[in-house]
């Protein structure tokens, strides 16, 4: 099998940098300068991928020895590195084109931004952040791994290598999802919302039922929080937001910005919900060296608009 590991910055969506996802690492570049952000925008059905080789060059002869400016068929892996500096597994395209050199972009989309890679979107997965658990070994642990290069051919004739190959595909082959690209939806009318944050507090309370805490319902009495959780040991206070979409972008009120930004904050949970009716991803916020961090990725961060509001009524 033709294959390509590449590294890249890490994020939560690879649509495009916004307040509530924006890259972390991938380079001595600005943020705004990242090429691979928009790795996996949908335009008109398909995606189009960025990687920085060294010297500018992806050798496609190693992939294929017949192959000189570009080689079809490639299974490409995307990887990027966490804040503990492992690196994880974050996507893939099947079935792609690789090219040596950097291909001119005018599509708008982009920010006309070049790639190098391209492919179909439904040949194309990024793995929820909470998936997101398959580790890269890296040269300086096992020889023939990915090292400094953020391309990786894993073609060392080594056995090591050979069985991690194989292990990845058989990783890839046997992972399921309902389909490839998010395509971010609007949430619209007040029932759906309901429905929405409904599907979220069933999903939040199962899952910390599953690992052993003792889950009470507190929506009814505006505490700035949702549930309470306990295991015995570990005391939470959690809030629960849900929404229909995979951009993460959430609505809080005074008071439960208030409890966040307590001092006593360290038992306070934000618990986010995507796609909560149809294929809920958890990622949970918790306040961190001055920062609210995932629990599930230390890259993806929490940023804040503040804004005042009032509700307006006739007496």
């Amino acid at each position: 099998m033709k294959i390509l590991f590449c590294r890249v910055g890490s994020m939560l969506h690879y649509e495009g940098n916004s307040e509530s996802d924006t890259i972390q690492g991938g380079g001595s570049h600005p943020n705004e300068n990242k090429h691979e952000v928009y790795n996996f925008q949908n335009v008109d059905g398909h995606c189009y991928g960025y990687v920085q080789p060294s010297k500018g060059i992806i050798r496609v002869s190693r992939i294929d020895k017949h192959s000189k400016d570009k080689v079809d068929g490639v299974l490409v892996i995307w990887v990027a590195k966490k804040r503990n500096g492992d690196t994880y597994i974050v996507g893939w395209y099947r079935d792609a084109t690789v090219y040596s050199e950097f291909q001119n972009s005018k599509l708008k989309e982009r920010q006309k931004y070049c790639y190098n890679i391209e492919t179909k979107a439904e040949n194309c997965v990024l793995l929820p952040a909470d998936k997101r658990t398959k580790n890269v070994p890296r040269a300086q642990e096992q020889k023939g791994f990915i090292g400094q290069s953020n391309v990786w051919f894993a073609d060392r004739d080594n056995q090591e290598v050979k069985d991690y190959r194989k292990e990845v595909v058989d990783y890839i082959s046997k992972y399921k999802e309902d389909s490839g690209i998010s395509k971010r939806n609007v949430q619209v009318d007040v029932e759906m919302r309901k429905q929405v944050e409904k599907a979220a507090i069933k999903f939040v309370t199962g899952h910390y039922e599953e690992n052993g805490f003792s889950v009470v319902s507190k929506e009814n009495e505006n505490l700035g929080w949702d549930l309470n959780a306990t295991n015995g040991r570990i005391n939470l206070r959690i809030e629960v937001k849900g929404l229909s979409q995979n951009a993460i972008s959430v609505h809080l009120t005074p008071n439960e910005l208030e409890k966040m930004r307590a001092k006593d904050n360290a038992d306070y949970r934000l618990c986010v919900v995507t796609n909560a009716l149809k294929k809920p991803t958890l990622i949970t916020f918790i306040h961190e060296n001055g920062e609210w961090i995932s629990e599930q990725s230390n890259d993806i961060r929490l940023s804040f608009d503040d804004q005042v509001s009032a509700i307006a009524s006739v007496k």
